[in-house]
């Protein structure tokens, strides 16, 4: 979930988007935002009506990375 809400963010698992990362226009967000690891879906494809944007591939890695860490400590 992408959230501007980013009282929300929780350093170390929540990655955080600001308006001067330098992928910041390629994301499509307007402002600010935290994309919430714990709060994750999965959907499947034919539902969704299209895309506002993306990430960078190492922004997803870390994503990946924090979820992936927090699965093993379960």
């Amino acid at each position: 979930m992408i959230s501007s809400q980013i009282r929300h963010y929780v350093p170390g698992f929540d990655e955080f988007v600001q308006e001067d990362d330098a992928e910041f226009a390629e994301t499509g967000l307007k402002v600010a935002s935290v994309i919430r690891v714990g709060r994750l879906a999965v959907v499947e494809g034919e539902i969704l009506l299209g895309a506002i944007g993306q990430i960078s591939s190492e922004r997803l890695q870390r994503i990946k990375s924090h979820l992936a860490e927090w699965l093993m400590r379960l």
